[in-house]
């Protein structure tokens, strides 16, 4: 495998410095914050490198359950961050470790068990970037389904109201809202279905085959993972948006936007 120097790294760091100073000119005001989160992902990688090569030679389960359980916490307080309105006292973020906890996490322990099964079946060269991959693409979903219905909410609060008060449950005035909220969070990831293998090579299929793998033994688990990825989006949006609901109406069935608090 062709190493890279961290000379090539700052090369292409260079040119997203100049890639802000670019949009910059154009009038794009976050270029701030896209230097910021370059410089944070830099950070952030470089950090779980070093810590991973500890995790890998120890081959711990409290180790691995520990990184895993960082990695949750960081996913679920990226999903409160990703929202327009969140519930109050942390409510958003336990929605969002929730849903994931429910979803993310058990697939991933489904599949290290009976279907990768490694010795022993929480080795960490397979189990964080098992969970990491699917945790990253559940967290964008399970944010976007849960922004996309509470601000739906926000902006139909009069005919939500209107159908309670003719006599609709809780249930059938959101359903409307749920689907749409749903097709919202779902959207990326049928397209990302759609491309793979034609418009693109996914990333960890890409990876493999850089590192020399097989490209067929790459395409196995690169389904793998795809499949995994689908019915874990799927299942974490459907859980978080019944989550959600739940807290927009109060034991009375009245809707309590009250609870919201715009980010």
């Amino acid at each position: 495998m062709i190493t890279l120097g961290y000379m090539d790294l700052a090369s292409l760091a260079g040119m997203v410095f100049l890639l802000g100073i670019l949009l910059m000119l154009n009038g794009f005001k976050e270029t701030r914050q896209l230097w910021i989160a370059s410089v944070r992902m830099v950070v952030q990688l470089l950090l779980m490198g070093v810590w991973l090569s500890w995790v890998f030679n120890s081959d711990s389960l409290w180790l691995v359950g520990l990184v895993g359980g960082i990695m949750l916490a960081f996913a679920g307080y990226e999903i409160l961050k990703r929202q327009t309105y969140r519930f109050q006292k942390a409510g958003s973020f336990v929605v969002g470790l929730m849903s994931l906890s429910m979803t993310a996490l058990v697939l991933t322990i489904f599949t290290l068990t009976l279907v990768v099964q490694p010795q022993p079946w929480y080795e960490a060269q397979y189990a964080i970037p098992l969970l990491g991959m699917i945790l990253g693409n559940s967290m964008t979903a399970i944010g976007l389904g849960l922004d996309a219905l509470t601000k739906s909410a926000v902006k139909q609060k009069n005919q939500i109201e209107a159908q309670l008060a003719l006599g609709k449950s809780a249930k059938e005035s959101m359903l409307f809202l749920k689907r749409q909220s749903l097709h919202t969070a779902m959207i990326p990831v049928i397209n990302m279905l759609a491309a793979a293998g034609i418009v693109s090579l996914p990333g960890m299929m890409t990876g493999q085959i850089l590192a020399g793998i097989d490209p067929i033994e790459a395409v196995k688990y690169q389904i793998m993972i795809m499949l995994l990825i689908t019915v874990s989006t799927a299942s974490g949006v459907l859980i978080a948006l019944r989550l959600a609901q739940k807290r927009l109406f109060d034991q009375r069935m009245r809707l309590t936007l009250d609870h919201l608090i715009r980010n």
